[in-house]
């Protein structure tokens, strides 16, 4: 699966915030961003959205201001993205098909 693929990119940040969650670290959104997942604007807000309305994460995704647009800092995985990172098959493939995992998934302990 490409770096970009939906899925792939889903994994990455239920993952990161996952282990975020697990070590009682604060989610870094300057981390956090489009360009740190290799996606386009419009294709990283569809994929919070998406997160958001699925019930995968908590808190909402968004705080709007004067700039724009921003991830919330309180942004959490929810149970039900924990349920997902460890029993959807699509992601279990991503798991197994990605050679050199810390080449998608960046500096986070993998599951």
């Amino acid at each position: 699966m490409a770096k970009n693929d939906y899925y792939v990119v889903v994994y990455r940040i239920l993952l990161y915030l996952y282990n975020c969650l697990k070590n009682g670290e604060n989610v870094d959104v300057d981390k956090l961003t489009a360009s740190w997942l290799r996606i386009n604007d419009r294709y990283f807000e569809y994929i919070f959205d998406t997160l958001s309305n699925e019930g995968l994460i908590i808190n909402k995704a968004y705080e709007e201001d004067y700039a724009g647009k921003h991830l919330d800092p309180d942004i959490m995985i929810s149970p039900k993205g924990i349920s997902f990172l460890h029993e959807n098959s699509t992601i279990a493939k991503v798991k197994k098909s990605v050679k050199g995992l810390s080449d998608i998934i960046g500096n986070v302990t993998p599951l």
